[in-house]
């Protein structure tokens, strides 16, 4: 069988990304899959794994916003900012109350200036920052604008806060537990986390990989597989005629004589996808005119940008 799509895991806590990725490559017997959006190993919840020639589109799965339940414990400060380092400090005077608790989480809503935790893969001078941080050399990084879309508090139990937070691409909800701890002065680490929801995914759509497992026995895997057309349905799509299909196929310049019609609105510099006349993705690309300018009469304009053949 030729599998190809999205699976919707949902992760346990204790292992890594990756070694969801191996047990799959073992169970469906294709070595074609990757993962978009790592989690922590101590982190639970919704991992998209794309199986196939879907694999070509992680990078545009990464870029959805993520959903998180976290839970932050106040008072004591680690290495990782999350309950697998070593403790670092102890507070040893009383913890905020409550409302002062909800008013500082709240006040972290909107754009904000994070720097990557030092236990992280992100990348410095060709090194990950944990491979620094493993042999205590300091490094400076310069921060990363993200954006905190929405924060709610769910719940307060000192020294244990639970919250619910909307975040986009490349947040760390671990620094942020160590900077809501730095605010509030009496520090704090990550003592839970799991992901809820990625883009238009939801954990109640997820699958164990027990369950995936169970499913693959019966041999009906590719019912719980999400299509890529699916996957991809957020983004505005052009339709090529039958005779210019495979120049996409092969990443080849096409004019407007191609252009079969347009489904959504989009600007120029928006990601769209390119499908055949039957709706299936060949393509995604940059657009370089606006929808409204993308089949006015004109010669040897260049209308898009291939970002990934499919």
């Amino acid at each position: 069988m030729n599998l190809s799509g999205v699976l919707i895991v949902d992760k346990a806590c204790g292992v890594t990304s990756h070694d969801v990725v191996l047990k799959l490559r073992r169970m469906l017997g294709v070595r074609s899959i990757g993962h978009a959006g790592t989690l922590d190993p101590a982190a639970s919840g919704l991992l998209l794994a794309c199986v196939g020639r879907a694999t070509k589109i992680v990078q545009f799965l990464s870029r959805y916003d993520k959903e998180y339940e976290a839970v932050i414990k106040l008072g004591v400060t680690t290495d990782t900012y999350d309950g697998q380092g070593r403790v670092t400090a102890v507070h040893s005077g009383d913890l905020p109350d409550a409302n002062q608790i909800e008013r500082m989480l709240l006040s972290f809503e909107g754009r904000i200036e994070q720097i990557p935790p030092p236990y992280s893969a992100v990348k410095h001078k060709g090194r990950k920052l944990y491979q620094y941080a493993r042999a205590q050399e300091k490094v400076k990084v310069n921060p990363r604008q993200v954006e905190i879309k929405e924060l709610q508090v769910l719940d307060i139990q000192p020294p244990c806060v639970r919250f619910k937070v909307k975040c986009s691409k490349g947040t760390y909800i671990r620094g942020l537990a160590s900077e809501m701890g730095e605010r509030l002065g009496c520090g704090a680490h990550l003592s839970e986390l799991r992901r809820t929801g990625a883009g238009p995914f939801r954990l109640g759509d997820a699958l164990s990989v027990e369950e995936l497992e169970a499913i693959q026995h019966r041999g009906d895997i590719s019912t719980v597989m999400v299509p890529i057309e699916k996957t991809l349905s957020h983004l505005p799509w052009v339709a090529v005629n039958q005779d210019c299909a495979d120049m996409v196929k092969h990443g080849v310049a096409i004019d407007r004589a191609c252009i079969q019609s347009l489904e959504g609105d989009f600007g120029a510099g928006d990601s769209i996808s390119l499908r055949d006349r039957q709706g299936l993705v060949l393509a995604v690309g940059r657009a370089l005119k606006s929808s409204a300018e993308f089949l006015r009469p004109g010669n040897g304009e260049k209308l898009f940008e291939y970002s990934r053949v499919i």
